[in-house]
């Protein structure tokens, strides 16, 4: 992937209360190591990836740090501070790479990122052909068909709509972008005060149009006890 310099920005500065407790579930173990050590290392392995960006919270910078030494990340090149919402921390992780992280040169070919800290289950397969389809288009998002019937309904709880299941994805991470592209999008809501619910949609507001990426149903975000126990099961199974 010579011709385009690729980064991925890790949102890391949740609380995870819907896990209960103390920790930050990004912090939490999965089978003896930190979840963010499992997706940290993931990342390491993609050979599309060229660095890496983690935006956290400022008490957890350090612990960061100290983690990606432990577990060889050597593509962490920055662990910025995050904000109150994962909008926040991901449009600090874009000033960091805009500022001083992508080489001038390849400004213009530059691929972006954005992977949840808590997803660390991604396939290496799946991560790979996002990355290297990223070249050719300048919005995806990774999403996978929703097996249930979905209903979109009122504040009171009644029925405006059954959409056909057919037209219906659920969305994932990593979604990738046009570095310059994700940028505008960002900066445009922050003008606004605006927050979507994630980096696709604020780039669909922009007008641009993002093509889903077909994902992995192991690639589960972690929040709550369930999560883990299926997570588990995903790794040992991976084991053996």
């Amino acid at each position: 992937m010579s011709d385009f310099y690729t980064a991925v920005i890790v949102p890391a500065a949740g609380a995870g209360k819907r896990m209960g407790g103390g920790t930050a579930k990004q912090f939490l173990p999965l089978l003896g190591l930190p979840v963010l050590a499992h997706t940290l290392r993931l990342l390491q392995s993609a050979p599309e990836l060229d660095v890496i960006v983690v935006a956290t919270l400022t008490d957890h910078m350090d612990e960061v740090t100290d983690l990606a030494l432990a577990h060889g990340i050597p593509k962490l090149v920055a662990v910025v501070a995050g904000g109150e919402h994962r909008q926040d921390s991901v449009f600090a992780g874009l000033q960091a790479l805009r500022g001083m992280l992508v080489p001038h040169p390849l400004r213009d070919r530059c691929i972006v990122a954005v992977h949840d800290a808590a997803r660390p289950l991604l396939p290496l397969m799946q991560l790979s052909g996002i990355l290297r389809a990223a070249r050719e288009y300048p919005a995806l998002v990774m999403a996978v068909p929703v097996k249930d019937t979905i209903k979109i309904a009122d504040a009171a709880g009644n029925v405006l709509q059954t959409p056909p299941r057919q037209t219906a994805w659920a969305a994932q991470t990593p979604q990738v972008f046009a570095l310059d592209l994700l940028w505008e999008a960002h900066r445009q809501a922050a003008d606004l005060g605006y927050y979507g619910t994630d980096d696709a949609e604020l780039v669909e507001r922009s007008g641009q149009v993002v093509r889903i990426y077909p994902g992995s149903e192991e690639n589960l975000k972690l929040t709550t006890p369930v999560d883990w126990v299926l997570a588990e099961a995903i790794l040992r199974g991976r084991e053996r």
